[in-house]
């Protein structure tokens, strides 16, 4: 994937505050070493790379809403770890690792059907405000997270977190349903493991409640609120990144034995309705953006993240990230 071409979102709607507020999309300062003395100034784009994420319950959520009967609630569980750090011209101010500095993204939120057709129709979706799980994390390490393993994605030191509180539009269609192998990123290591081939979109809105200044020392947050915005894109299968076989949850991690098992929780065809598991895993991928918005007429009174992610298994080229 070229890191010059990848859509980063920013503007923004700040429905939440009580005076009307402008965007405009800014640099901001970043340390990947938490020191004043490692600041990068000049960051305008956080460049994820790919990863995974597991609809936990998605398939059975879109039978249930199908079949007019059953839970219709699922959650969305990501992790991925960062790939580069941009400025405005697509320069690479900071490659994921450099100096044994690494970062992981890890999120959770519930999400309810809304509707479903049958095949070769279009599944909609909407935020569940009422479920439990509702989180998105960076997180400071060692060494990058494993995508086939998922072992290290939400270890480490946090560095930001937030959370969803509104969703614009959410949805998923399946393009075919003939099976094919769900891991086409370079050595296939899920054996006959199979997917549907699909693809979808949603645009929700993230609060971000802290920031560590050690990392984050241009974005003030005492007196502010700030929101995360993703423009996300769904697809199966992998094609760019090892599909999780173990995906965290925020208080299960599969570097310690917990998280959630993929393997067993998708079906032989994952994504299927008949052949699939309850759960749907889907290749991740997302960069961030920064704009700060000002009050009309006072000045800037929060920071808001623009994050566009990009699930781009079926668009992308056939080939593995360099992440352990």
């Amino acid at each position: 994937m070229k890191l010059r071409n990848k859509a980063v979102l920013s503007s923004a709607i700040a429905l939440m505050l009580a005076a009307p507020l402008a965007a405009q999309a800014t640099d901001i300062t970043f340390s990947p070493t938490g020191l004043a003395g490692g600041n990068i100034s000049g960051v305008s784009t956080i460049d994820q790379a790919p990863g995974s994420a597991l609809a936990f319950g998605g398939t059975a959520a879109i039978n249930a809403a199908a079949n007019g009967t059953g839970n219709t609630g699922f959650t969305l569980f990501y992790q991925a770890n960062l790939q580069v750090l941009q400025n405005t011209n697509g320069d690479i101010l900071f490659s994921n690792g450099t100096g044994g500095n690494f970062f992981t993204f890890v999120a959770g939120f519930g999400e309810n059907v809304i509707s479903a057709q049958p095949y070769p129709g279009t599944a909609t979706f909407a935020l569940d405000t009422t479920n439990p799980v509702n989180y998105f994390k960076i997180y400071a390490n060692t060494s990058a997270g494993d995508n086939l393993t998922g072992a290290g994605f939400g270890d480490g030191k946090l560095i930001l977190s937030g959370r969803v509180t509104s969703e614009a539009t959410s949805n998923f269609q399946v393009s075919s349903i003939t099976p094919v192998l769900l891991d086409q990123a370079g050595a296939n290591d899920w054996g006959t493991q199979q997917t549907v081939t699909g693809a979808g979109t949603t645009d929700l809105t993230v609060t971000i409640d802290s920031a560590d200044s050690g990392y984050f020392p241009s974005l003030d947050l005492a007196t502010a609120i700030a929101f995360s915005f993703f423009n996300t894109s769904a697809v199966d299968p992998f094609k760019q990144v090892n599909p999780s076989k173990c995906v965290n949850t925020d208080t299960s991690k599969c570097s310690i034995g917990g998280g959630i098992d993929a393997t067993t929780s998708i079906g032989s065809v994952n994504g299927d309705l008949n052949l699939g598991g309850a759960n749907f895993l889907l290749q991740a991928d997302a960069n961030e953006s920064i704009s700060v918005p000002t009050r009309v007429p006072e000045p800037a009174t929060s920071a808001m993240l623009g994050l566009g992610l990009s699930l781009l298994g079926l668009f992308g080229i056939s080939r593995k990230k360099n992440q352990s």
